[in-house]
């Protein structure tokens, strides 16, 4: 299992090259055109998609409940396609994503400004005026898109492993160079799952108001309550592997059961790097327990019923409060 991230300068050749480089190797090319084909099963709305597809809004304070949420499914649905696939994605924060993970590759794109701004000319049909400002938009979008998500600086040398300038390179030549890396670094060589267990890790998180685990399932009670829809928290806990012995050596505890609908729900509200482990343990469940009915909430689905009833109140920092109590 392997995931190669292409982080790229406007009109460096990125897309070219890691168009070039998924084929090469046999890996899934993760781009606006693979995101836009999974993010049609999670929501048909693709505008939804576009607005937020390396893009962040100029102030933070303009940002929506449901557009935080959709910005931070995206990384979600990079790491599902992980779990199953070795990927090459082409920007997307994919390097804030998987750092330190084994069995990644971060390669950077970048040349002279005048040479991208030729090729911009030339692809987009352009002036140089254009083409400068559109680069230069770009690379605005896109740096504030990984500061946003994982608080990190684009141009930090640190985030790659490679960097190549393609002044001085051919596509044939880059591609040569990343293949070499790849190979000796041995990123096909790690077990798989490893790269995913290592992005998410167990929480040692206490429950800070005795109750619930955290603010999503409160507000979430708090909905239910509001509207008088009979629920119990936690009531069931169904074993997921037993060892030797016959003990539960993994289990799974949905947040809220609904007798009436006879309906689990598990909230995965907390931020990206959180939620992988619980979709894993969803979908084991319901090949184990195929009886069970179980639903995901997502954040985007959580804050677009919480806004819709007019029961959403101010957002905790997420990043303190909502952790994975599994």
């Amino acid at each position: 299992m392997a995931v190669i991230t292409i982080s790229r300068e406007p009109g460096a050749f990125g897309e070219e090259i890691a168009a070039r480089l998924a084929g090469h190797l046999g890996f899934m090319l993760v781009d606006k055109a693979r995101l836009g084909e999974f993010w049609h099963e999670v929501d048909p709305d693709m505008a939804s998609l576009k607005n937020v597809d390396e893009r962040i809004p100029q102030d933070d304070l303009e940002m929506d409940s449901e557009t935080e949420a959709t910005i931070r499914l995206l990384p979600e649905l990079i790491v599902q396609l992980a779990e199953e696939h070795d990927l090459v994605v082409i920007g997307r924060g994919a390097q804030g994503l998987f750092r330190n993970c084994p069995g990644t590759l971060h390669v950077k794109i970048a040349a002279s400004r005048q040479f991208r701004v030729r090729n911009i000319k030339s692809s987009e049909a352009m002036s140089s005026r254009e083409a400068r400002r559109w680069a230069r938009d770009l690379e605005s979008q896109r740096a504030r898109y990984l500061r946003f998500l994982y608080n990190l600086n684009w141009a930090d040398p640190n985030l790659y492993d490679l960097t190549l300038q393609m002044d001085r390179l051919s596509i044939d030549q880059a591609l040569n160079l990343i293949c070499f890396a790849a190979e000796e670094m041995q990123i096909q060589q790690v077990p798989q799952n490893q790269i995913i267990e290592n992005m998410v890790p167990e929480s040692g998180e206490d429950r800070k108001n005795g109750r619930f685990a955290n603010f999503s399932e409160e507000e979430f009670a708090r909905f239910l309550e509001f509207y008088g829809i009979p629920y119990a928290y936690e009531p069931d806990s169904f074993p997921l592997e037993i060892d030797e012995q016959g003990k539960a050596i993994e289990a799974f505890t949905p947040d809220f059961y609904l007798p009436e609908q006879d309906l689990y729900i598990e909230l995965t509200t907390m931020k990206q790097s959180l939620v992988t482990r619980k979709n894993r343990k969803v979908r084991k469940l319901r090949k184990l327990y195929p009886e069970i009915n179980i639903r995901i909430f997502y954040q985007r689905d959580f804050y677009r019923l919480m806004a819709k009833y007019g029961l959403l109140a101010p957002k905790p920092d997420l990043s303190a409060d909502d952790q994975c109590t599994e």
